[in-house]
């Protein structure tokens, strides 16, 4: 099989889509809705939403989803392993 090089923007996209299914998933096995972790990061259900959909990034609208301080929140409320929590932070 051929191996196609991916330009900078796409390994970007390919990242904020693992990181965002990443939190997707990690929020249904625990139970929670955005709202509930929209209120620990002291934003609204609506602008955590804006935060979870790729879309948001493909036209640069905003560079990343989530700040430093944030993702040690998320790591905090979904139980995030030492592990995911260097692969996450690597993204």
């Amino acid at each position: 099989m051929l191996k196609v090089a991916l330009s900078l923007e796409q390994k970007k996209r390919n990242k904020i889509k693992y990181l965002i299914e990443w939190i997707d998933g990690r929020m249904h096995s625990k139970g929670l809705k955005q709202e509930d972790v929209a209120k620990e990061l002291n934003i609204t259900q609506e602008a955590f939403s804006m935060r979870l959909n790729p879309k948001t990034y493909e036209k640069n609208k905003r560079a990343d989803p989530f700040k430093f301080g944030d993702m040690l929140i998320l790591f905090s409320i979904l139980d995030a392993t030492p592990e995911e929590k260097n692969r996450l932070l690597s993204l």
